[in-house]
């Protein structure tokens, strides 16, 4: 006589690896989207990290301006040229910002939160990418973190002055912020 199988044992079975199924999967987190487009705008740190940035990162655009500050960017002033307005069309998934330095000792905080507005509505990601940890700047600093974006850490890096990176250090900048971006 044939022994049939115990139906009952095996759809408890069924039922428990389907549920631990599901309970995996409703605990892991969702991969974070692909860098599609990156662009950079800023100031004279921008215009030293652009082009180790464009070596870094596929689809990337950069507008720098040295001495240009958040004012300029926001009122298009003819410091920073066209002032990202190129982005609208190029529609980048994350905008890095490197703007601040030159906002003085007391930065207008209007000038920021318009900025990441603006970016927001262009359905632009921000992370602003702060000046380097040798450039004293407390107050920009502070501004900076009271956006409620994601930011690039101030980096310990070889001067060339009291304001600026060496060449080597914009690259090792540039790899910092490569790799903060990457993971989103």
């Amino acid at each position: 006589m044939a022994r049939r199988p115990p139906w009952k044992a095996v759809a408890i079975g069924g039922a428990v690896l389907g549920a631990i199924g599901v309970a995996v999967l409703a605990t892991r987190k969702p991969a974070p989207p692909p860098l599609n487009r990156l662009a950079l705008i800023g100031d004279s740190y921008a215009v030293g990290l652009g082009p180790w940035l464009k070596k870094l990162l596929p689809d990337f655009r950069v507008d720098a301006t040295e001495g240009s500050n958040t004012s300029q960017w926001v009122s298009h002033a003819l410091k920073c040229g066209a002032c990202g307005d190129w982005l609208t069309t190029f529609k980048p998934d994350t905008v890095l910002v490197s703007l601040g330095v030159n906002d003085g000792a007391t930065p207008n905080l209007a000038n920021y939160q318009t900025l990441v507005r603006s970016l927001h509505g262009i359905g632009a990601r921000v992370a602003w990418i702060e000046p380097p940890a040798a450039v004293n700047t407390p107050a920009v600093r502070a501004v900076i973190a009271s956006l409620g974006v994601q930011t690039v850490p101030a980096p310990t890096l070889p001067m060339a002055n009291s304001l600026h990176p060496t060449v080597a250090g914009y690259g090792q900048w540039a790899q910092e912020i490569a790799q903060v971006v990457s993971r989103g």
